[in-house]
């Protein structure tokens, strides 16, 4: 039996013969170490846990946590610029979120902001700089950037699947553009409008193989790397010059 089936098989268990209430939220994840090899295309994973009765469930996945950038182009004498930019601070590189209903249904916009569970206001309370001046609103700048995120699959919202109304499993997809790094699963229970709780796990993401090696030494000596890429790239565009030349 997989070890999947062996966690999904003690979840129900659980669920069925205990006579207790369960008082936190109880789940787990299918694979909580992955690995990014040369060949990486994406990676699933089931996040599967207990309904409590009369509570709605959010479940939430975010991190590693970087500075972002968008940027907007003006045409200028014939040719295309990025003239505006603004860069949002430490906001998750990845955005996944479902939830059992409609979150705005069962929790207050204030909650919503202060715990960072909606797209839409997640760059609420998050400080920018912008290297331009203007009195027009920036949602329009806030709205592109979700909508880009959202493009490359690395904002995305889920369905949580109800099984008897006693569990529920999301299937999550991490694209192949996931950067290594802890992401945090969140899962909260929400009952009149409060959140009753809420339990954290962690899925790491690696880097393995050469890949690992060359992203340790890039990281660890910046400028040894910087130096060695121009080395390659000179020594690289010589060798195709010489080649060119005898053929």
């Amino acid at each position: 039996m997989s070890k999947r089936k062996i966690k999904l098989t003690a979840v129900i268990l659980l669920c069925l013969f205990s006579n207790a209430v369960v008082a936190e939220a109880y789940f787990d994840i299918s694979e909580d170490n992955i690995k990014i090899e040369t060949d990486f295309t994406g990676k699933e994973v089931i996040i599967f846990g207990i309904l409590n009765d009369n509570q709605e469930t959010i479940m939430t996945i975010k991190g590693p946590e970087k500075n972002a950038v968008i940027q907007k182009k003006e045409r200028i004498l014939g040719f295309w610029f990025n003239t505006k930019q603004i860069t949002y601070n430490q906001i998750p590189s990845i955005f996944f979120i479902a939830s059992s209903k409609d979150i705005e249904n069962i929790l207050p916009a204030s909650t919503i902001i202060k715990e960072e569970l909606s797209f839409n206001y997640l760059l609420e309370n998050k400080t920018s700089q912008r290297n331009f001046i203007s009195d027009i609103s920036l949602d329009t700048w806030e709205d592109n950037f979700v909508r880009i995120k959202k493009s490359k699959n690395l904002f995305k919202e889920y369905n949580i699947e109800k099984i008897d109304n006693k569990l529920f499993q999301t299937r999550i997809f991490f694209p192949a553009k996931s950067i290594p790094g802890e992401y945090k699963v969140n899962v909260y229970q929400i009952k009149n409008n409060l959140i009753l709780n809420n339990k954290e796990k962690i899925i790491t993401l690696k880097k393995s193989g050469v890949g690992s090696q060359i992203y340790n030494f890039a990281h660890k000596n910046a400028a040894a790397y910087g130096l060695f890429a121009i080395i390659f790239a000179v020594l690289s565009g010589f060798l195709a010059a010489t080649l060119f030349r005898r053929s």
